[in-house]
């Protein structure tokens, strides 16, 4: 089995920041496994995130023979974390993912936009970033739009509306609204794409080759952040994707176009189940915002969604990035492998 890696990583819930991370090669993620114990049996590729206590720590460091000396930090509140290397891990600069608030207080970082649904009303650590806006160094700003009707998840969570939370240096205050026209902007303008995509790192505070290189590799991977959904097309709806430049999903001549959300462990099976259908040409995949794409639904749990022919222009509004083809029905499969966790870049 090829060598796998993954990092460990000391999170200081004072800084909200990483403050210390190392590399760990592992041969054999059985001798990981058999540190971390049973919370593993459900997770067969160690995909997931391990909280390490103080004794799984000291065999992590043992077993693998890593340098990992917390104490020389002198921190009191720690989270010792454990996963494997992602891709926004190995971008040749500092993301600003996680590392919002130091970087705001250093004033590299000039605006942070933190965006989920509510309930709750609050996004973990906010109580870190009000610390700052009390004492006078940040400028605060709270946004929030109540869903038409309450959402309900596949987990059984409801929420109720959309809460986005900005975050500026003191004197950067003209970056929130210029943030909002741009979002503006883009929803009027056929979709976000890569030109929004370097306003809104330029407000963020990214420099100009940072950009460079993401919009490359945003433009490469299909798409800018969101979540990713697949939908089947017909011969005639591939060629109009292919003539529209990948940037919207076709109009159709039934009822409703099938949405399904992308799963990456299972995405071969999904392709071939999707092109079983007597008409499918091809699969489109495609990135849109959660709250985006929510707002097009009900109550449906977990998909698939029926979106209706007539609402197809409207959904392409939102889209994040071109449509992406990515199984044809000759059996090719291209691209399969999405930089999911790299376009994530929402703060």
């Amino acid at each position: 089995m090829p060598q796998s890696r993954f990092l460990i990583e000391a999170f200081d819930r004072e800084q909200w920041c990483p403050v210390l991370q190392a590399m760990l090669p592992v041969n054999a993620p059985d001798a990981l496994r058999a540190v971390l114990g049973g919370v593993t049996d459900d997770d067969p590729e160690l995909e997931r995130v391990y909280y390490l206590d103080d004794e799984e720590l000291a065999a992590v460091v043992a077993k693998f023979n890593v340098s990992f000396d917390v104490a020389q930090l002198g921190c009191d509140d720690l989270d010792i974390i454990l996963f494997r290397l992602r891709s926004i891990d190995q971008m040749p600069y500092l993301p600003h993912t996680q590392y919002e608030l130091p970087l705001l207080l250093d004033g590299r970082k000039k605006l942070a936009r933190m965006v989920g649904c509510y309930p709750p009303m609050t996004f973990e650590g906010e109580d870190r970033f009000d610390h700052w806006v009390a004492k006078g160094v940040l400028h605060r700003e709270e946004v929030t739009e109540p869903f038409d009707a309450p959402i309900e998840t596949s987990g059984g969570q409801t929420y109720l509306g959309h809460r986005t939370v900005y975050y500026t240096p003191k004197g950067e205050e003209w970056r929130i609204p210029a943030s909002k026209l741009v979002w503006d902007a883009s929803g009027k303008s056929g979709g976000w794409n890569e030109y929004f995509e370097r306003l809104e790192g330029m407000l963020y505070g990214y420099e100009d080759w940072q950009n460079d290189w993401w919009i490359k590799e945003g433009v490469t991977g299909g798409g800018f952040g969101g979540a990713s959904f697949c939908c089947a097309v017909t011969s005639a709806g591939l060629a109009w994707i292919e003539s529209a430049g990948f940037r919207a999903l076709p109009p159709i001549d039934h009822a409703a176009l099938t949405i399904i959300i992308y799963d990456q462990e299972t995405e071969t099976d999904l392709y071939a189940e999707m092109l079983g259908e007597p008409n499918s040409a091809a699969v489109g995949r495609f990135n849109m915002l959660g709250r985006d794409f929510m707002n097009f639904w009900d109550s449906q749990r977990g998909g698939p969604w029926d979106l209706p022919a007539g609402r197809i222009a409207e959904f392409n509004r939102f889209l994040r990035g071109s449509v992406e083809i990515v199984a044809r029905r000759n059996g090719a499969i291209e691209n399969v492998h999405v930089k999911s966790e790299v376009f994530a870049r929402l703060s």
